[in-house]
């Protein structure tokens, strides 16, 4: 069992040497530019928070990096990549106009507060378009997001998943004959069947205590969307109760609400995109979005977009997830040695 372990620790160590002598040559750097002339690369993001707030505010370190992470990882890839907007991405997929060699593309996802206090400003000095896909029924939750509170609670130890599971099943009004393995998925699928009230309740009583009192509003209000819409900032629909799509009983009218709620609030066809809440869907959710009038479809398949002639070649499109833990350091510093591996060798 040792000489397993020995081994497979050797390989792993050969398979990092091996990335590092290609990085320090220039290897990886010329295969990028070679292999990905014709291909999309779309980042996504979820939180961005100054680094000391981010355990101040028990943010999700899976889902947040800290602004100066932001700035490096902008810089970095303004070195390697085009970086293209939304609209340029959607006039590829008509066939209007080309995206150029090398595109790449920045998301973030459900509508956080922060992105507009903290990562806006950053994005718009380093004169970067992004797309902000937003759960429109946590807009103007004030000041926290039931979702996050359940999620906080759990992380930190304050609540126990047990718990949280019976209290929800013995006021749930309808039979769930199975949850997904996911704790944090199957809690949330348990709690956003609940009528508001009593979900509020059980929280309030089961989460109340561990509510951080530093921690500001998490999401954005709509005057906030409006603005970030009206400075140039792409925005799309990330489902209205940001509960999969897969698992809610009407996806259909999950999608219409939130397009609708977009296009009411931002203007008509402001929305002709969405991402899909945790990553989940199946070719009938492809099939209503369509229908639906998204032209583009984000997943979050940890694949690179084919575009060539710079023709984007299909509407559902993969993304590549960026947390501290696959980029940077154990003191949260960009490392382009664990960086261009994760985006480049897809």
């Amino acid at each position: 069992m040792a000489q397993a372990s020995n081994s497979g620790s050797l390989k792993d160590r050969m398979r990092q040497l091996a990335k590092s002598l290609a990085i320090r040559s220039g290897g990886l750097g010329l295969y990028h530019r070679v292999k990905h002339r014709e291909v999309l690369t779309v980042l996504m993001l979820h939180r961005v928070l100054p680094q000391a707030l981010i355990s101040a505010y028990g943010a999700d370190e899976g889902y947040t990096i800290s602004t100066k992470l932001l700035e490096d990882l902008i810089a970095f890839i303004a070195g390697h990549y085009n970086i293209v907007s939304l609209g340029d991405v959607v006039k590829s997929r008509n066939r209007e106009a080309p995206l150029p060699s090398r595109p790449l593309m920045i998301t973030f996802d459900d509508g956080w507060n922060d992105n507009a206090v903290f990562a806006a400003p950053i994005l718009a000095r380093m004169n970067v378009p992004w797309t902000l896909f937003v759960a429109t029924g946590a807009l103007e939750t004030v000041p926290h997001w039931w979702q996050e509170t359940l999620l906080a609670a759990l992380r930190s130890g304050s609540a126990d998943y047990e718990v949280l599971e019976s209290a929800a099943l013995r006021v749930a009004r309808r039979e769930f004959c199975e949850l997904p393995d996911d704790q944090s998925l199957s809690i949330l699928v348990l709690y956003g069947s609940l009528p508001p009230a009593e979900r509020d309740n059980l929280i309030a009583t089961h989460c109340g205590k561990s509510t951080n009192s530093q921690r500001p509003r998490d999401m954005a209000s709509w005057e906030t969307l409006i603005r970030l819409h009206d400075d140039g900032v792409a925005i799309g629909a990330h489902g209205n109760s940001h509960l999969p799509l897969t698992m809610v009983a009407d996806p259909q009218h999950e999608i219409s609400q939130s397009k609708l709620a977009l296009e009411s609030g931002l203007g008509t066809n402001a929305c002709v995109t969405m991402s899909f809440p945790h990553g989940r869907y199946n070719a009938a959710l492809v099939g209503t979005a369509r229908k639906a009038g998204m032209e583009l479809l984000f997943t979050s398949d940890t694949v690179l977009n084919n575009c060539p002639g710079g023709w984007l070649d299909t509407d559902i499109i993969g993304r590549i997830s960026i947390s501290t833990s696959d980029v940077a350091d154990p003191s949260g510093a960009l490392r382009p040695e664990r960086l261009m591996p994760w985006l480049m060798l897809r």
